[in-house]
């Protein structure tokens, strides 16, 4: 009997991380795994390669990379494909039309759609044709919030199934609360006092995760909440204007940029509440994380965001065009350590179904679905 192949594809080589565990899941049962992905940073996989697929849709390498796809695809061929990322997913797709024909899966998972409840008309009238002429060559379609997983049943996004699973999957093992000592080693590291009150942002420095609007933000919290500071985990092309803006309003006391950082445990350890601003999510990684360590959450009521706080249970949910309500609910959880204390209690049983062993067996039941 031939061996049994599968492809993963994304346009981010972060992914290649994500989708790690899932490769094992395959590798377990006998399969021969390839990747393709930028970068070659990726561990258990029986062909790994380097494919330059860019997030904007005009570019011309991708060109070069949907030829690079399609020829991989055709040599191998696979009997399963899991594309994700918005480009990967368009060029893996396109790339395995003769290959569905002679009876390749393709399975897709979107990580949150252009196209969304207050997204600009531009996003629908460029992204959603595009998912609607490729669900044709979707077998299988995982969404991983609720909004995306009723738009895509509502406009038939797929031509076989469509699945809402709780994200990509945690290792929370990784995380954990921080006794006392510890969580003062970590703050002195990074010139914290024991009485602060830290709010961790960890995200990327994009347009899209808004950081200016919790740093516009800062002025008001502290005027409440003396003791507050603003610990900034990420790099990206955002970082020096938001710089800027801290020293325009003149609260360099009170916000310190990190930069990138690989040790995400620690911090979420050492912080009191983790916050966030996007315009829009997927899901947030970055809050489940935060939750496994038994951090509130202060969140941006928007897509993805909704599916992982629970407003009044594991943390507040402000809407923005309301910085007052991001203000007051900082302010409550620094000052009401009742509340707090429920809140962190619950985070540490609501993350659990975002665990990366849970998420497994959610997407292993799906592949052994579309395979038999």
């Amino acid at each position: 009997m031939a061996i049994k192949k599968v492809l993963f594809i994304a346009n981010h080589k972060g992914f290649s991380k994500f989708n790690a565990p899932y490769m094992r899941w395959f590798k377990e049962q006998g399969w021969l795994v390839h990747n393709a992905s930028p970068g070659l940073e990726v561990g258990d996989v029986d062909m790994q390669y380097d494919i330059e697929i860019q997030r904007t849709p005009f570019s011309f390498k991708n060109i070069k990379a949907y030829f690079q796809l399609k020829r991989i695809i055709e040599t191998n061929h696979y009997d399963l494909i899991h594309v994700h990322t918005p480009m990967g997913a368009v060029l893996g797709r396109l790339a395995a039309v003769e290959a569905r024909k002679k009876g390749t899966k393709v399975i897709y998972t979107a990580h949150g759609f252009h196209f969304f409840k207050g997204a600009p008309w531009k996003n629908w009238i460029l992204y959603y044709p595009i998912e609607k002429f490729l669900s044709r060559y979707t077998d299988v379609l995982v969404t991983i919030n609720q909004e995306d997983f009723e738009r895509a049943t509502l406009h038939k996004l797929a031509s076989g199934g469509i699945y809402h699973i709780d994200g990509v999957g945690v290792d929370l093992s990784r995380f954990r609360e921080y006794d006392a000592q510890k969580r003062l080693i970590i703050r002195s590291e990074l010139g914290l006092n024991r009485s602060d009150f830290v709010a961790l942002y960890t995200a990327q420095f994009i347009v899209r995760k808004n950081h200016r609007f919790i740093i516009r933000c800062v002025p008001d919290i502290i005027k409440m909440v003396p003791n507050f500071r603003l610990i900034l985990a990420g790099n990206g092309p955002e970082l020096d204007n938001c710089k800027s803006l801290v020293l325009k309003l003149n609260i360099e006391k009170y916000v310190k940029f990190l930069g990138g950082r690989s040790d995400i445990p620690d911090l979420c350890g050492m912080a009191d509440i983790h916050v966030a601003s996007s315009y829009q999510e997927g899901q947030g990684i970055n809050n489940i994380e935060a939750m496994a360590a038994g951090c509130p959450i202060v969140v941006s009521n928007v897509r993805g965001h909704r599916d992982v706080c629970l407003n009044g249970r594991n943390g507040f949910l402000f809407n923005l065009d309301n910085p007052g309500q991001l203000v007051e609910s900082v302010s409550r959880l620094a000052k009401e350590e009742v509340l707090y204390n429920k809140m962190s209690e619950n985070n540490l049983q609501d993350v659990l179904k975002y665990s990366i062993i849970r998420e497994v067996k959610a997407m292993a039941q799906i592949y052994v679905e579309v395979l038999n």
